[in-house]
């Protein structure tokens, strides 16, 4: 959820509690935003003339799962009074940011907010209705798979607004709130003041798999086949804006290694036809040799990169690729140029 969204159904819960005692305002609802725009950081205000009242409010999507002390020191840093507008507000938060004077408002009801006019407190609702209208499992279509390979590479996309790394990674604005709920969901996003990735091992594997079952698929533009084994030996596709596979990569540098099957990585198709004729490639659907469109941009395929191609993607490919025998390489591979990229 977003923090557009978690404002609009906390607004929504909130003059839903005050209209049965007061009624509904003359023009509308009690309290309305004086924006329509909820800011990056997820503030806004809103007022009621009833009232005579004006709040600051910060929005926060999955508040449970942030550091409340921080979150605490953030409200009280706005202008007064603030109220914290949440996802969700469960009882252990609920008394420990009553203790701290802390106002607040969720999308279920929970709520603790005081004035002249009212004092509201209402906690133990429970978030099911939130929880069924998650869709798990976005973070690992297609557009989730280049949102985590880009913040692997780019660590600081995560504190970027949704519409940056929308235009950044290059997939729908829409696709950037549900995949980063997802993560956060799954327990691989932490925000303990700043976002970041945890549990990144288990999240890299299933990366992996997603990659190759769901990403690389779709960004297939031909496959072909030589009746000259070793023609990968003397080719050079950087001369056609192209890149080796992490097949190739690895073969190039382990003199035991021959790879079975290729793949090649091309922004253009015109290039990756030219290379095909160059080398004398006849293009087969079941051949051993297949041109893939690059999904990343310099923007964030990362200052690791091994023969132009990010780490990620090499291990990826070898293992997909490399036969039986040479996993060895494999995890050699991966202690080298991936643990690091995966330490919390």
């Amino acid at each position: 959820m977003e923090k557009k969204q978690v404002f609009q159904q906390a607004l929504k819960q909130l003059n839903n509690l005050l209209e049965p005692k007061f009624g509904p305002a003359v023009d509308g609802s009690l309290f309305t935003a004086t924006s329509s725009v909820v800011n990056d950081d997820g503030q806004v205000q809103i007022s009621s003339s009833r009232f005579d009242q004006t709040y600051t409010v910060l929005s926060q999507p999955w508040a449970p799962q942030k550091d409340i002390n921080s979150l605490i020191l953030q409200i009280k840093s706005l202008p007064a009074p603030a109220i914290l507008f949440a996802d969700f507000v469960n009882p252990v938060m609920a008394e420990k940011l009553r203790r701290r004077s802390i106002s607040f408002v969720d999308t279920v009801g929970n709520v603790s907010l005081k004035s002249a006019q009212f004092d509201l407190y209402v906690k133990g609702k429970k978030s099911s209705q939130l929880r069924s209208k998650r869709v798990r499992g976005r973070a690992f279509n297609a557009a989730g798979l280049k949102l985590i390979f880009a913040i692997f590479n780019q660590p600081q996309f995560l504190q970027a607004s949704y519409r940056d790394i929308s235009n950044k990674v290059n997939i729908a604005l829409g696709s950037v709130g549900p995949v980063i709920d997802d993560l956060y969901e799954s327990g691989y996003i932490l925000d303990d003041g700043e976002r970041r990735l945890i549990n990144k091992k288990r999240l890299y594997e299933r990366w992996v798999d997603g990659y190759l079952e769901k990403l690389r698929p779709k960004q297939i533009m031909a496959c072909y086949t030589s009746d000259n084994e070793n023609w990968w030996q003397t080719a050079n596709p950087a001369e056609f804006h192209g890149l080796w596979g992490g097949e190739v990569v690895i073969a190039k540098s382990t003199p035991f290694m021959i790879p079975e099957s290729i793949s090649l990585y091309f922004s253009s198709d015109v290039k990756q036809k030219e290379f095909a004729d160059f080398c004398g490639l006849r293009e087969d659907t079941d051949g051993e040799i297949c041109m893939y469109r690059s999904f990343w941009s310099p923007s964030f395929a990362g200052d690791e990169n091994i023969d132009g191609l990010s780490p990620m993607i090499v291990y990826a490919d070898i293992v997909d690729a490399i036969n039986p025998g040479s996993w060895d390489v494999a995890k050699t591979f991966y202690g080298e140029a991936i643990a690091h990229l995966l330490q919390d």
